[in-house]
């Protein structure tokens, strides 16, 4: 039952994540075009990504090495993991994606703070989180084709 109460909100979040990304992206076309101020909206759009970001790496930490573990043990645990697909994606591949995805946002978040021009602040926001935002995206293809 706190099994899927988590996994819930873990989808839940997901969504948020995923909208903010979104928008940052976006935010930071229109900027391009615009040649406006990287601005409040920019900041607090990345952040939230970023934020959303970290919880759900705490959350799906949670998920997969205690709340699983109630469930039958841990997937590296379970029989036959390397040979089948869809154990194997969720055991090492979409982990290992989300933790990419939120090390070029954490890389990009660095960047756009110590860069001064706007222009150079978009262009990052526009590589890193776009990139962040691909990876992201790929593995929830992945996701619904492994269901």
């Amino acid at each position: 039952m706190i099994y899927t109460f988590a996994f819930n909100i873990h989808v839940f979040i997901s969504a948020i994540t995923l909208g903010a990304g979104i928008f940052t992206i976006v935010l930071s076309i229109r900027g391009l075009v615009r040649r406006s101020e990287y601005g409040r909206a920019d900041r607090w759009s990345s952040l939230v990504f970023y934020i959303g970001l970290y919880l759900q790496l705490v959350l799906g930490f949670i998920i997969y090495f205690t709340l699983r573990s109630s469930l039958g043990g841990p997937l590296w645990e379970v029989p036959d993991t390397e040979n089948d697909a869809s154990l194997r994606f969720w055991a090492i591949e979409h982990i290992a994606l989300m933790i990419f995805a939120l090390f070029l946002t954490q890389l990009g978040r660095i960047y756009i703070r110590r860069s001064s021009a706007s222009e150079i602040r978009f262009r990052a926001s526009l590589f890193y989180y776009g990139t962040s935002l691909a990876l992201i995206l790929f593995s929830l293809s992945i996701a619904l084709f492994f269901r």
